[in-house]
């Protein structure tokens, strides 16, 4: 059996674009920076394009700001672009559903600071954030998932539906 589904965890490095289709749709379209598993020397990345339709997932994306640390999960997909004679591809995310797991603080500028920048706090481990995770289980309004449910293969060959809840709001 086929089966087509990526979970990724990763920084934000950069606000979420959204734009209006003619049909009407929304996109939301937005990178991720994962940290690949540490083999040597140094630290290396992967930077994956992640595209949305989904309007939950869309309105929750919309919320996210850069250096936040979220989860999606979708399908890769393969894209084509340009003429017959010079056609090129790339692949990418669509995201079904999504989450913010972590905010890093935000300084607020009024000007007086004299030259003050803030810098982005350095990425965690997501080891962390996977023991963050278990610790929000116990909070009434963790941040959930938003979007349609994926589909599960049962027994019966049937698809069962897995329980999605879509995101709380939460203040910052």
């Amino acid at each position: 059996m086929d089966r087509n589904e990526v979970v990724l965890v990763g920084r934000l490095p950069e606000a979420v674009h959204i734009r209006s289709l003619q049909s009407g749709s929304t996109l939301g379209t937005w990178r991720l920076i994962v940290r690949r598993q540490h083999r040597g020397r140094g630290g290396r990345v992967d930077t994956i394009p992640c595209m949305s339709f989904e309007p939950e997932v869309t309105v929750a994306a919309a919320d996210w700001l850069p250096d936040d640390m979220v989860e999606v999960v979708g399908s890769l997909r393969r894209r084509w672009w340009g003429s017959e004679g010079s056609k090129a591809s790339g692949y990418e995310v669509e995201v079904s559903s999504g989450r913010r797991l972590e905010r890093q603080a935000a300084a607020v500028l009024n000007g007086d600071e004299d030259g003050l920048v803030p810098q982005p706090a350095p990425p965690r481990p997501v080891r962390s954030l996977l023991r963050a995770r278990g610790a929000m289980a116990g909070e009434e309004e963790a941040p959930q998932l938003a979007g349609p449910a994926p589909a599960h293969p049962t027994g019966d060959g049937g698809p069962t539906p897995v329980p999605r809840r879509l995101e709380a709001s939460s203040p910052g």
